[in-house]
């Protein structure tokens, strides 16, 4: 059940870079619950958590998936967001780009009946590890 999970999660990552909404509703359960990371509610229904991607999807810097860890019904996700600036001091027209850390993204997906039913927003990826059971188990 774990690398099932584990495909879910992959699956809905590369829906959400398509911009495939079609396909990662196919994938929510219809009472999804999206908690942030002080534990607020931001998105209850499928419906809300579709508006949320789309808006999260509008000027889209690079992300990069870099850990899926499946955790039972849970899969923890650790993302990493940049972008690649030219240096303004530098006016050769290939000149070498440099790429910036913007943000990281870690999270927790329960899957429930093949469906995602939660997504819970952690600070950091130790603190989702924690929450599933795995808290030193990677570093």
């Amino acid at each position: 059940m774990s690398q099932e999970n584990i495909e879910l999660v992959l699956s809905g990552y590369q829906a959400f870079l398509a911009g495939d909404f079609e396909a990662i509703a196919e994938m929510l359960d219809d009472e999804v619950e999206w908690v942030g990371p002080e534990g607020e509610l931001d998105a209850v229904r499928s419906d809300l958590v579709l508006e949320v991607l789309a808006e999260r999807l509008v000027d889209l810097p690079r992300v990069v998936l870099e850990r899926c860890i499946a955790a039972g019904d849970r899969v923890v996700v650790y993302f990493r967001a940049s972008e690649t600036i030219a240096d303004p001091d530098d006016d050769r027209p290939l000149q070498t780009r440099r790429s910036y850390t913007i943000g990281r993204y870690a999270g927790v997906i329960t899957i429930r009946n093949g469906r995602v039913a939660r997504i819970q927003d952690y600070p950091h990826v130790h603190a989702a590890l924690e929450a599933v059971g795995l808290a030193g188990e990677f570093r």
